[in-house]
């Protein structure tokens, strides 16, 4: 397949390594025709020159080689004349062919060859996108997540740069791999949506060299997803200086309005340098980078009628006014502002590479990088939050590596690195951290203020070393492959939930008198001011070996066949609840210890003269035919916070309560200033007393528990046409292994209702265990073909991911809660949260002169994918109707019509709109019984961007490109185009009911069609936008 240096080029079909250590080399393997001849391999960009000899039959290979180029490849023998292949470029862990003929110096005087990249082995699935093609990629977050979406089978929420979930095949996002030069740079813990440890781009676009999206890396050094692994590769200092300056600053202007509002107030600027070159010529190299962010956040916010992109449905100025004078005169607290919020936003970064040749036979590489951000948000849903129940996200992180890379002989290959990693992250609310979440319900708005409930004591700490050892032995038709991966994390997470305590009061009159209506507080046992008593502090150690054989069985076919092992351990157990013990007969203290043994296969065969007539008459004739395909085992990524529920949560470092309605024990909200979370459940207002270690609710994990894991197998064929279409049918298969599960082991059936779904009682013991079922179904086909300059992909992927638990919250309990459900635990695999049913890539990408030589570049990119699917439930306010979920996530049970026996109308008024919205849709599909999980699909979404670069030559090798990026073009063209709609946490609570009649029926008391379907814009995701950047490089 030609190597098309254009915008996509094409899907590029490629293997992309996946764990904590990530390949981040690529190699050359070729033959000559001369037994024992002299082949050199030279990096023209550094200088460094690699010696091999041919073997008995003339193969040579050479590995751990630098991505990027150009390289030339030089055979030299004794009585011929020397020949080389120049001008190859290196792709992130694709082998390049290249064969070599040489010529008797009696027949012919020395012969050079130019050519473009040669041929090249691939087996696994995925995208792979080089500098020129990521500087085409409409993009004004910068956002890993725009390079990724390129693959038809990757979904992307319609978040921003912070919060966008990448989810591959319908997988949960929390179980791809993301990694940059080799060390995987996800979040560390597992809290963030987005998957990275960063709250915006965990790495500046500017220091990137390449970016690949893999699906199924066969290879059985990579591992550590069953999801997708996402690697980068940041560039490398030449013998030649280098440097870049980019800048840009936006705000509201460049937004357009949404039905004549105004995008709400922002500001933000971007600033990134970038300097590389050699210290010491042909033998030592730097690259360095720097990116800053300063950003304030939109007025997204406000009380009614204060012109805000969001406004409330009852509170206006004047309550809002009403709720705070209460605040600070009864209570003593200042709750901030409810109109106008805006905090500053910050991301700053850099990052030093050092590229050592030491002679000609040893290379070290040393990276060193720090980031840190500070991110306000909030919590809390709803347009009436105060300013000071706003919250900091300021995670820290550092990364310094070493890796040695060593050629002992002509065949043997080694590489050696170690890594260390710290992420640091001290959440807090904007004000006082330690003043009770007060939720105030004031007509149909809900009112906070206070400290955010999960914020006045949340802090992370994560850090872990990391050792490889891997190497390469070529026996000629043989490639052997082995290696040894390490990991130790030292993990302390303080996580008190409602630390400060949850209150809600039902009027703004209760909360004047203190009366409250719920209360939820978590104290440390130990004593209040005793934080450190209830920290999760445990480690995480894990083993990895993995032996390889790829075998150039001919010409015409490779087999890659091995065996890998992962091996995770908590060595030091959590806290042992006997309370636990008692009531469930099962210890909540098991430490995890599981393996498992990874067999994987896969093959690349030439077919050419098997399909050479396939497409005759259709496009052209096939000159070129790849079969290709695998299966395997795949050992999934475990966030460290699954790890970490049984050691936060063993009940024995803390006392949690929740109390439904009011208590005289605890009593009234008192009248006083309040500076610490000792409140009045623990203060002198108050006989409460904490009650004794074990008293409450726990979380364990099944001593038998198994990381998930998925077998995973495609099959694709790769076709070159003699027109020159590029054109990939493939077929991916995921079958899961075992999966996540979380039962309550307290949960008691009680009941039945009409309906026939179960009562239940609930103890809240979560147990992390394992369950089978669930899986994924892709089929993808890709088109690529450039008419003469003009580069066009078109490329479509259907998607069928089922799953048991979406595991959407990083809590035992969320996760348990928000999963819905009709009957207790009895769950079966259902569509996936993270599916996108469909999916189609449009683009185009040219380059002109029309401004003198200059050169223009137009790239167009098109999107158009199905919705994310949806369930219907229940309204039911705070509690649920069966008992063993959250409040409103009970599926509906859909009546068969106005009389149907197993529920109860409030009237024929009701029972008509109920049953005119079930009619009307999807939904009269289930009457008679319950709607499925995720049985609906949203709206379907398209977007148009373009992106124009101009080049402006100053001098010499001296440029100043403008980037003009116009996102969601038709949006600009046609404002009722490009608009996001989504049903928020993939749930719709369109039957609205209150309790249950004594009879077992529900009481169904209303209809709401469109509940929780709103339009996405907080980002301005649904309106067109408009970005100026300028770079200046040389």
């Amino acid at each position: 397949m030609n190597y098309v240096k254009g915008l996509f080029l094409s899907i590029l079909l490629i293997s992309v390594p996946a764990f904590a250590e990530v390949e981040t080399t690529s190699s050359i393997r070729g033959t000559v025709n001369v037994a024992g001849a002299t082949v050199e391999i030279t990096n023209q960009s550094t200088g460094q020159t690699k010696s091999v000899t041919a073997g008995t039959t003339g193969n040579f290979s050479a590995s751990f080689l630098k991505v990027g180029g150009p390289y030339s490849v030089s055979a030299s023998a004794p009585g011929y004349a020397r020949e080389s292949v120049d001008g190859l470029f290196l792709v992130l862990n694709e082998s390049t062919n290249v064969s070599i003929t040489l010529v008797s110096t009696a027949d012919l005087e020395e012969v050079v060859t130019t050519a473009t990249r040669a041929g090249s082995i691939k087996v696994g699935t995925g995208t792979l996108l080089d500098r020129t093609a990521m500087d085409g990629v409409p993009t004004i977050n910068r956002s890993v997540a725009d390079f990724a979406k390129l693959d038809p089978r990757v979904s992307i929420n319609t978040g921003s740069s912070r919060n966008a979930e990448i989810s591959v095949m319908g997988a949960n996002n929390r179980y791809n791999d993301f990694s940059i030069d080799g060390v995987s740079f996800n979040d560390p813990f597992g809290l963030n949506a987005n998957g990275f440890g960063s709250m915006r781009n965990p790495i500046s676009l500017d220091f990137v060299d390449q970016i690949s999206v893999d699906v199924t890396p066969f290879d059985v050094s990579r591992g550590n997803n069953t999801g997708g692994s996402i690697a980068v590769v940041t560039k490398s200092g030449t013998n030649e200086f280098k440097g870049t300056y980019y800048t840009t600053d936006r705000d509201e202007s460049n937004i357009g309005d949404y039905k004549g509002l105004d995008f709400a107030t922002f500001s933000e600027e971007i600033t990134s340098v970038t300097l590389s070159g050699p210290i010491i010529q042909d033998k030592l190299f730097f690259f360095v980078g720097y990116e800053e962010l300063e950003a304030s956040s939109p007025v997204l916010y406000g009380t009614k009628g204060s012109g805000a992109p969001n406004e409330a449905e009852t509170v206006t100025a004047a309550i809002g006014q009403q709720i705070k004078d209460i605040a600070m005169n009864t209570y003593g607290y200042d709750p901030g502002s409810l109109d106008n919020v805006s905090f500053p936003e910050t991301h700053e970064e850099y990052t030093v590479k050092i590229d050592y040749y030491i002679n000609d036979f040893h290379r070290a590489v040393l990276n060193v990088s720090h980031s840190e951000d500070y991110f306000p948000r909030k919590y809390n849903r709803g347009n009436t939050v105060f300013s000071n129940n706003y919250y900091s996200k300021p995670p820290e992180i550092d990364r310094e590596s070493i890796t040695i890379f060593s050629d002992w002989s002509d065949r043997l290959r080694t590489k050696f690195k170690y890594t260390s990693y710290e992420m640091y992250e001290d959440d807090a609310s904007i004000g006082d951290p330690f003043f009770p979440e007060a939720r105030i319900q004031v007509g149909g708005d809900q009112v906070y203020l206070g400290g955010d409930r999960y914020r006045g004591a949340n802090l992370i700490n994560t850090t872990s070393d990391y050792l490889t050892f891997k190497l390469d032995y070529d026996l000629g038709d043989h490639i052997i492959t082995a290696g040894i991966e390490t990991e130790e994390a030292d993990i302390y997470n303080l996580f008190i939930a409602r630390y400060n305590g949850e209150i809600h009061f039902d009027s703004i009159d209760d909360f004047a008198n203190g009366t409250w209506s719920y209360l939820r507080f978590h104290t440390p046992i130990a004593g209040n001011d005793k934080v450190d008593t209830a920290a999760a502090a445990f480690e995480v150690e894990k083993t990895t070996m993995y032996l390889q054989d790829k075998w150039y069985v001919n010409d015409d076919l490779t087999i890659i066949y091995g065996v890998r092992y992962d091996q995770r351990e908590t060595p030091t157990e959590a806290r042992l609840n006997p309370n636990f013990l008692a009531r469930n007969g099962v210890p909540n203290n098991a430490k995890f210890d599981f393996d498992l043994i990874q067999p994987r296969f896969s093959f690349n065969m030439n077919v050419t003269d098997e399909v050479s007539g396939m497409f005759d008459g259709v496009f052209d004739y096939v000159v070129d035919a790849t079969l290709r395909g695998g299966h395997g085992l795949f050992m999934g990524r475990i966030p460290n916070v699954w790890y970490g529920n049984q050691y936060s949560r063993s009940g024995g470092a803390t006392d949690y309560n929740r109390f439904r309605s009011f208590s005289d024990t605890i009593g009234v909200m008192p009248a006083a200033s309040v500076a610490d979370p000792r409140f009045f459940w623990l203060g002198p207002t108050s006989d409460y007393q904490v009650r004794g270690a074990y008293f409450g609710d726990a979380q364990g994990t099944d001593p038998d528990f198994e990381a998930p894991s998925s077998w995973r197998s495609n099959l694709a064929l790769d076709l070159v046409t003699a027109n020159g279409y590029e054109i990939t049918f493939e077929y991916n298969l995921d079958d899961v292994n075992e999966g996540v599960f979380y039962k309550d082991l307290g949960l008691e059936r009680t009941g039945q209702l009409a309906d026939g779904r179960g009562v239940y009682d609930t103890a809240g013991d979560y147990w992390l265990t394992n369950a089978s079922g669930g899986g994924a179904e892709a089929f993808t086909w890709s088109i690529n073909k450039n008419f003469n300059g003009l580069n066009a992909l078109l490329a479509y992927s259907t998607v069928d991911a089922e799953d048991i638990y979406p595991l959407t919250s990083t809590q035992a309990e969320s996760s348990y809660g928000y999963t819905q459900r009709f009957d207790g635990e009895n769950l079966s695999p259902r569509p996936s949260s993270f599916m996108i049913d469909e999916k189609w890539i449009f683009s185009l990408d040219y380059t002109a002169k029309i401004i003198g030589e200059n050169d223009t570049r137009f790239s167009l990119v098109y999107i158009r994918k199905s919705g994310e699917n949806y369930s219907v439930t229940y309204d039911s306010g705070r509690n649920s109707v069966g008992g063993a979920s959250y409040g409103g996530y009970d599926l509906a049970y859909i009546p068969t019509g106005a009389a149907d026996p197993k529920v109860n109308f409030a009237n024929a008024a009701v029972a008509a709109a109920v049953m005119d919205h079930i009619n009307s849709g999807k939904l009269s599909n289930y009457k008679g019984t319950y709607a499925p999980r995720n049985a609906f699909e949203g709206p379907d979404y398209e977007r148009l961007d373009l992106r124009i670069t101009q080049d402006f030559n100053v001098w010499n090798d001296h440029k100043l490109i403008v980037y003009l990026d116009v996102l969601n073009l038709m949006n600009l063209l046609d404002d009722q185009k490009g608009i996001v709609q989504e049903y928020s946490f993939n749930n719709s609570r369109q039957i609205i009911v209150n309790g249950v009649d004594a009879q077992g029926r529900v009481n169904i008391t209303g209809v709401d069609p469109d509940d929780s379907l709103s339009v996405i814009n907080f980002n301005g995701q649904s309106v067109w936008q408009v970005n100026l950047g300028f770079k200046y490089s040389f």
